[in-house]
């Protein structure tokens, strides 16, 4: 009995020692990480943006967005470090934006893919093919920025994933207006729409009844069933509760088909109000 409690003391007291070491370890090499971290991250700003002398950090959607200003705190272009969600994990990257507009730099800070698949994310061959969008590209797979064959869903997730970020750019750096749908301008009837969803075409049909959307279908898409599904549920009932495209929240845990289903309604109302909404009888 005397020698179990000296074996369950000296565990504890190796325990408790172990922890403190732990501690104390941390609190001198954690301060030392996040100095390197900083100082490769002001390395990046200092090579898309040569004449840096300064940045203003913004918290925006859970992502990191910094302005970069010159010595005559003149607007060089935004840096922003944001997440996508690849095949095997969280895709942090870092995208610059250029004062003009256009994307001049992609670089992945941290990954989880497979590597020599869907590694291929970190290869200028495929940031390369995004370099000099701008907030009136489409910046969709398969529409201006091809995928990579075998690493589809890596390249396609990170492609959605900065179309996304240029648009919390542009509405919050550039001034660029979100497209709104005036919806007493739309007749009643039943209008069709199309756009990119995470991996292919959404295709709905819109009802607007005395200048309301009272039903979405989906007529066509070919992202994941199960996500799909989740995601279109939840976007359906916002956009029918609020009446408003602009307002609905597409941060899901789908967000690429979420955007494609509202893009889809939208271009259904728009097509409806130039005359060419493809009424169905």
């Amino acid at each position: 009995m005397r020698d179990l409690l000296r074996l369950v003391l000296t565990m504890t007291i190796v325990g408790i020692v172990s922890a403190v070491v732990l501690t104390a370890a941390n609190a001198v090499t954690e301060p030392v990480i996040i100095q390197r971290q900083e100082e490769e991250y002001r390395q990046t700003l200092e090579e898309y943006f040569p004449d840096l002398a300064e940045f203003k950090t913004r918290e925006i959607e859970g992502a990191r967005y910094d302005e970069i200003l010159n010595r005559q705190q003149e607007m060089l272009g935004v840096m922003a470090t944001a997440q996508a969600q690849g095949y095997d994990g969280n895709i942090t990257y870092n995208l610059a934006v250029d004062k003009e507009g256009q994307i001049i730099g992609i670089k992945i800070v941290s990954h989880t893919e497979t590597e020599g698949i869907g590694s291929v994310i970190e290869q200028p061959e495929f940031q390369n093919r995004m370099l000099r969008k701008g907030f009136q590209d489409p910046i969709q797979p398969g529409v201006d920025v091809d995928t990579v064959s075998g690493a589809t869903i890596s390249s396609t997730a990170m492609i959605n994933s900065v179309r996304e970020t240029m648009e919390v750019i542009g509405s919050n750096f550039y001034g660029v207006k979100k497209k709104m749908v005036d919806l007493s301008a739309v007749p009643g009837g039943t209008y069709r729409g199309s756009a990119q969803g995470y991996q292919s075409e959404v295709v709905v049909e819109v009802t607007v009844d005395q200048e309301k959307i009272t039903e979405i279908e989906v007529l066509k898409h070919g992202d994941t069933p199960t996500y799909f599904a989740e995601s279109f549920d939840l976007v359906r009932q916002q956009i029918i509760d609020l009446q408003r495209l602009e307002a609905v929240d597409i941060k899901t845990g789908a967000t690429g088909s979420a955007d494609g289903i509202v893009k889809a309604v939208f271009n259904a109302l728009q097509g409806a109000t130039n005359g060419g909404g493809g009424e169905e009888e």
